[in-house]
């Protein structure tokens, strides 16, 4: 207990510095005292507001007599580094936030720790010495095609069904008019229009396959048009419509002159063709158009530099993962300018995420997804799956028992797809032997009646809490032994300086929050990053600041502080290290939720006393957590003990 939760001691009263004591200072001992009057600052803030010093102070008082000692030596540095031929930084500012820098100061310039922009090379996202692929939709994708049926007969006359298929690397794709369309995520859920599909006799099986190789023919050869040629616009418009013929009934039986064929009902067979060629095109056109898997890219995620060191690190493990490691040939790709040809590739393994929950897994696999133009599959493993489950999903659809690929078979036979299995570690090791021959060189799902090949470029993912916690499962063998492995946790929030060998507050997480604090919208990344160094670390150019603008910063930073100190704490009950009982730490949602209600309710000015359910001594950051963590207490058996952990941490402060 006393190891997690230390008590800080009781800040020394202070006054303001005379002008004295501050003549003679140099730059670093300004910044030196800077630093703990910041210190002292920030721990009166943490008292109780009817509280005095030995010397019957207040608490107000002496946060004034701080406040004051802060502006000399904010003077005083300004005029030692007054440097007139030397222009002024300056900022774009607005009324709300009122930042600018008011001197540039060369010589404590903090290191840059904003992400590197990522260079795109052609084919490539190029992030420090990494080349990272930027996947292509394949040009000899298969098609749907309308494929007469089974046969049967009725009144003496044959008939026979029309159905649409696709095959892709051994998975046999069928959809019927009427079924649902598990194929696709933006129609799951939905059914194939319901049209008459059924040829009758000879003449009309004859006069239909005539309309598939005709249509087949036309689309060929718009396929090969050269568009370098001068001709080129006119030839594709009139291939153009005569392939738009085949989708009306009335042009189409002109076009293959059905009047003298001998089918009995021209019209009404007419009308059947154009529907069941209309719903091939639709088929088709899913197929054909963006990608509907792939992870749309999200506006508010950060690439903070925590978070790109995991992206850069988990490219390389894909990189290595297809066979595609940063190795000679690649970095000759990556000159030529040439796509990498994955079916000339060696792939084999996989690779596998751990980490606590809540710590950007899934973010990772999304942002990497939409930065390489990847589709994924997402496929949730439980102990009770067994191989069936990981194959074809069952169910009725008009009284016919139907079987549907599941998101692993889809994403093995999808070119360039990512299978992203979560919770990995939960299969039953018997049952996670399915995955052998597929993480093997061979990238192949041998079933009882289908062999399964991968598609090029397809990548492996697997997600997993770590295996030291209390009730989490082991990784199988068999899969560890073929996968290479990274951890993901939170975005660490002290760190050493390299340069002042000093602790220092990193930004990663308050960068993600910042967004949702509506008085910070105006202020843009870089901006924020240098109000934070200099407010929170005492370091870099000297800037004004509004103070609703400090105290939401002071405030942001105490947010995460506390946030950090329920995943010390997690973790060390977790893994046996600790004794205080704490389950569930917050995560990154939860310390989003945490500045959402700080910004809804303007804390950084309100009067926390009026509010409700707020305990004497706690700050706008410990009641802004308090209001959005305890009520989750009471949703799950075990929360009466996080609740006292939690009470514990908030009383003791930060």
């Amino acid at each position: 207990m006393r190891e997690l939760f230390r008590f800080k001691p009781t800040p020394q009263e202070q006054t303001p510095l005379s002008q004295s004591k501050v003549e003679g200072l140099t730059i670093e001992q300004i910044i030196q005292k800077r630093e703990k009057v910041l210190q002292s600052l920030e721990k009166l803030r943490l008292l109780p507001v009817d509280w005095k010093s030995g010397q019957g102070k207040s608490r107000d008082e002496m946060i004034t007599a701080l406040e004051e000692s802060l502006e000399e030596l904010d003077a005083l540095e300004a005029g030692l580094q007054s440097q007139p031929e030397e222009p002024t930084e300056q900022i774009d500012t607005t009324p709300k936030t009122n930042f600018h820098i008011v001197e540039k100061k060369e010589a404590v310039q903090p290191q840059s720790e904003t992400r590197q922009q990522f260079e795109q090379e052609g084919r490539y996202i190029t992030v420090g010495d990494v080349h990272i692929p930027i996947c292509q939709m394949p040009e000899d994708n298969p098609e749907w095609q309308a494929v007469p049926g089974k046969v049967f007969i009725s009144g003496g006359k044959k008939f026979s069904e029309v159905k649409f298929v696709k095959d892709a690397h051994g998975l046999t794709h069928v959809a019927k008019p009427g079924e649902l369309m598990s194929f696709s995520e933006k129609y799951r859920g939905e059914r194939l229009e319901s049209i008459d599909t059924v040829l009758e006799g000879r003449g009309e099986l004859k006069a239909f396959n005539e309309v598939l190789n005709r249509l087949g023919e036309l689309i060929r050869e718009y396929e090969e048009l050269n568009l370098n040629n001068e001709d080129y616009d006119q030839k594709a418009q009139e291939l153009s419509s005569k392939i738009e013929q085949f989708v009306d009934a009335e042009q189409l039986k002109e076009l293959l002159k059905l009047n003298g064929s001998g089918i009995e009902d021209v019209d009404d067979f007419a009308e059947r063709a154009s529907d069941i060629i209309r719903t091939q095109q639709f088929l088709r056109s899913i197929d054909e158009s963006e990608n509907e898997f792939i992870p749309p890219r999200d506006p508010h995620f950060k690439l903070t530099p925590y978070f790109e060191k995991k992206f850069t690190w988990f490219a390389t493990l894909v990189n290595r993962q297809l066979g595609l490691g940063n190795n000679a040939y690649l970095e000759e790709l990556v000159k030529n300018q040439q796509a990498p040809q994955w079916e000339r590739l060696t792939a084999k393994g996989m690779t596998v995420i751990v980490g606590p929950r809540g710590t950007g897994k899934n973010k990772l696999a999304d942002f990497y997804c939409g930065e390489t133009n990847r589709p994924l599959f997402r496929y949730a493993c439980s102990p009770d799956k067994e191989e069936r489950d990981l194959t074809y999903d069952v169910e009725l659809s008009d009284g016919e028992v139907v079987r549907i690929p599941t998101r692993i078979l889809t994403a093995v036979t999808t070119p360039n797809a990512v299978l992203e299995l979560d919770e990995l570690n939960l299969l039953r090791p018997n049952i996670a032997k399915f995955f052998n021959s597929l993480f093997d060189g061979d990238r192949t799902v041998f079933l009882n009646d289908q062999v399964i090949k991968a598609a090029p470029g397809v990548v492996f993912v697997g997600l997993m809490n770590p295996a030291e916690y209390d009730g989490v499962e082991d990784l199988p063998e068999t899969i560890d032994d073929r996968s290479n492995i990274m951890t993901m946790g939170y975005p660490p929030f002290r760190k050493i300086d390299a340069t002042t060998n000093r602790e220092k507050f990193t930004y990663d997480e308050a960068l993600i929050l910042k967004d949702n604090i509506s008085s910070l919208k105006d202020l843009s990344d870089e901006q924020f990053i240098k109000a934070w160094d200099y407010v929170v670390n005492g370091i870099g150019a000297q800037i004004s600041l509004d103070t609703n603008v400090i105290k939401i910063i002071k405030d942001l930073k105490n947010i995460v502080a506390i946030v950090d100190r329920t995943r010390q704490v997690v973790e060390a009950y977790k893994s046996r290290t600790g004794e205080t009982r704490m389950e569930r730490d917050i995560s990154l949602r939860g310390s989003i939720d945490a500045a959402r209600f700080y910004s809804e309710n303007h804390l950084w000015e309100a009067d926390l006393s009026s509010m409700p359910n707020w305990k004497a001594g706690w700050n706008a950051a410990q009641y802004a957590i308090a209001m959005t963590y305890l009520p989750h207490t009471d949703t799950y058996r075990r929360g009466k003990a996080d609740k006292d952990a939690m009470m514990l941490i908030l009383a003791e402060g930060i």
